[in-house]
């Protein structure tokens, strides 16, 4: 069934060329609003037909002007799709851009539409950027893995099609008969129910004409990120001597004891790693991309499951996941007021306890700033909230960059990030799709800017990257903010700028830190680099600043005293016991011909990663041994050759090997050094050896 209420003309938009999209998009209206008033299913079928038939009527002309580009970059297809290539297929053209939430919020709908129909309907991304960062190929690849996108997606970096098509807002999905004829086309999102109605009966009436033709588009998906401990990190906090972090793309949460500055081993996993919205122990718990972090006291950890739109809570006594907000399904009301199980919400991407008896959520979903109560609140205007209450507390849900003394006439644009400088009772946020950091006052909610954007409130597209002060500076898509309570000063995660920002004085000024181009590189403030941080948080006595660096899988620690940026290694001692064994060999040959090791790496949890470099180096206690030094390890099986020309009669063999590894269940992946030892014994005259194992050490 269709949406109970008439469908509304999105507000976003960036090109006025209405000859196809828009007239569809008015006879697409129609037809939604007609089906609105009909409840017989055999009724509402003849009236999508009749749609159908009118629109390949009217807008067969426009199926030439849906043209594949030679130039354009795909990905998860072996080779450049035309539009012919979908030819006997009903196909879906989702025109996205990878900030957006609302095209994120669609993504789910699209996962369903190919397990549906898989041989009838065919998914192509076609993504248009608003962001200059996202017309890199990379980012955009790291995008695809961070949403498990496996349809084929193209770069659209010139935004041919978008302007050709006349297409106006993110998303934008335009159904095309198997001829290439646009029968329909969707804006915004929320559509879920109409498109699987809509596709069940296009595909009946195409069956009938004979023009569907069932098939499927090949597929080349590079969906595993190797070689990592982490995958796509979101957000991270401190506590006394625990570093938490949302390893948000292995959907679980670590807590790490810092050890020092830049050394952390893994106290606790808490989720299974499997998509899921589980609750109970650690190990059976479960997560869906999760992001915002916040300690409740000394034995609580509230947690955002942004894709499972829920608020979750972690008791660190009885080591337990619980829910506390959200019904699991997202939410559209931008009023809220209900009890917390009760409540449906929108995307939480960041929380942060602003008093004794209540968190900040930053929903990005619904542009908006809500509090969830742990206790009973009095709040603005003697208003009184029982505990357990989720409530909008700032933004009216238009997405903008509206500051204003009234909260709930305030307009924000997917906001992402929070911090709280208790000191002053301000609410600092970063508001990703302005690009800007905001503030709100605690005490009567006035919303006001502190950097970036642009003075229109109905401009999103103020973004660059220019150190200045207030409105004159530029950022990126920042996702982070972090207030820093000994310096008195505001950090930035400026995430499509790649750069870590301070905002200080009381003019704002705004300045660059460490970072430039993309890339990977610890040291100094003028070799760093970083990709797409996520998450920013300060350490208790305020000279460190911890980082996820997302695109990097990685959590870094920044000096602020040199701005010497450092990368914190992370060890995993509870896995030690999986892997004692991992290694099994068998030496082949005698001293005198020579011999063979011939290593194999079998493990019933864990198969090697070939996306990641795995290697081998081999040592001797004793220099007569002439063997290759070292190599990489592209299978489960080592074979090398061993020359002895020595006197001893026992040699001692260490086999170092860096592995990647991932979950034969859940696509966890991992990454471990494993020592192996084995002793050879020269007996008989050199004709037979003795192979002792000494063992296997997991160094981590």
């Amino acid at each position: 069934m269709s949406s109970q209420t008439p469908v509304q003309l999105p507000s976003r938009r960036m090109c006025d060329d209405e000859e196809l999209c828009m007239p569809l998009y008015w006879r697409c209206q129609d037809l939604q609003n007609k089906l609105l008033e009909e409840q017989d299913q055999g009724a509402r079928s003849q009236i999508i037909i009749k749609s159908i038939q009118e629109n390949l009527a009217e807008f067969s002309k426009h199926s030439e002007k849906i043209v594949f580009s030679p130039d354009l970059s795909w990905f998860n297809t072996p080779q450049p799709l035309k539009r012919q290539s979908f030819d006997g297929l009903i196909t879906v053209i989702d025109f996205f851009t990878y900030c957006c939430i609302n095209c994120m919020h669609i993504l789910p709908d699209l996962e369903t539409v190919e397990s549906m129909f898989p041989t009838e309907v065919c998914v192509v991304g076609v993504h248009s950027a608003k962001f200059e960062n996202e017309k890199s190929e990379t980012q955009i690849e790291h995008a695809i893995q961070r949403y498990n996108i496996e349809h084929p997606v193209c770069n659209d970096k010139s935004l041919q099609l978008w302007k050709s098509l006349g297409v106006t807002c993110w998303p934008t999905l335009l159904i095309l008969s198997p001829t290439g004829v646009p029968i329909q086309v969707l804006m915004g999102e929320g559509h879920s129910g109409f498109l699987i109605e809509f596709l069940n009966t296009a595909i009946k009436y195409f069956k009938g004409t004979g023009e569907l033709v069932e098939g499927r588009i090949p597929r080349s998906i590079n969906s595993k990120v190797g070689g990592f401990n982490l995958k796509y990190p979101g957000k991270i906090t401190l506590h006394n001597q625990n570093l938490v972090v949302s390893d948000s793309g292995n959907n679980r949460i670590l807590i790490l004891n810092l050890e020092s500055g830049c050394s952390a081993t893994v106290l606790h996993t808490i989720g299974s790693g499997v998509r899921g919205r589980q609750d109970g122990e650690y190990g059976s718990s479960s997560f869906n991309n999760p992001q915002g972090l916040c300690y409740i006291g000394e034995d609580l950890l509230m947690v955002s499951d942004t894709d499972n739109h829920l608020l979750r809570m972690i008791n660190l006594k009885t080591q337990r996941v619980s829910t506390v907000g959200g019904t699991g399904v997202q939410g559209v009301d931008k009023e809220g007021g209900k009890t917390g199980l009760e409540q449906e919400i929108s995307s939480p991407w960041d929380i942060v306890k602003i008093n004794e008896g209540a968190v900040a959520v930053a929903m990005a979903g619904t542009h908006q700033i809500w509090m969830y109560c742990l206790a009973e609140v009095g709040w603005w205007k003697g208003l009184v909230y029982p505990a357990g209450t989720l409530v909008r507390i700032a933004g009216s849900g238009a997405e903008e960059n509206r500051n204003n003394s009234y909260p709930a006439k305030a307009g924000f644009a997917q906001p992402s990030g929070l911090s709280l400088d208790q000191s002053q009772g301000t609410l600092f946020i970063a508001d990703s799709e302005s690009s800007t950091v905001r503030r709100m006052d605690l005490k009567d909610g006035c919303v006001k800017n502190v950097v970036g954007g642009e003075r229109d409130p109905m401009n999103l597209f103020g973004f660059g990257d220019i150190d200045a002060s207030g409105v004159n500076a530029k950022l990126q898509h920042p996702l982070a903010v972090a207030w820093n309570p000994i310096r008195k000063e505001l950090y930035v995660a400026d995430s499509y700028n790649h750069k870590i920002k301070k905002i200080s004085g009381p003019k704002n000024d705004c300045i660059s830190l460490v970072g430039k181009d993309p890339g990977d590189q610890i040291g100094d403030s003028i070799l760093a680099r970083l990709c797409e941080p996520g998450g920013i948080s300060v350490s208790e006595d305020g000279s460190l600043l911890y980082i996820a660096d997302t695109n990097n899988h990685a959590v870094k620690a920044l000096n602020l005293d040199t701005l010497t940026l450092h990368r914190v290694g992370i060890k995993f001692p509870e896995s030690t016991e999986k892997f004692d064994n991992v290694i099994e060999h068998k030496i082949e040959g005698n001293f005198s011909d020579g011999l063979e090791l011939n290593a194999s790496l079998e493990h019933l949890e864990y198969k090697l990663n070939a996306d990641g470099t795995s290697s081998w180096r081999l040592e001797s206690t004793d220099q007569g041994w002439k063997y290759p030094n070292s190599g990489e390890l592209s299978s489960s099986n080592l074979s090398i050759p061993l020359v002895w020309d020595g006197a001893d009669t026992a040699v001692t063999l260490n086999l170092n090997l860096k592995i990647y590894l991932c979950s034969k269940n859940d696509g966890v992946c991992l990454a471990k050094n494993i020592l192996h030892k084995l002793e050879i014994r020269n007996i008989s005259g050199g004709n037979h050896v003795s192979v002792v194992s000494l063992g296997s050490l997991l160094t981590y």
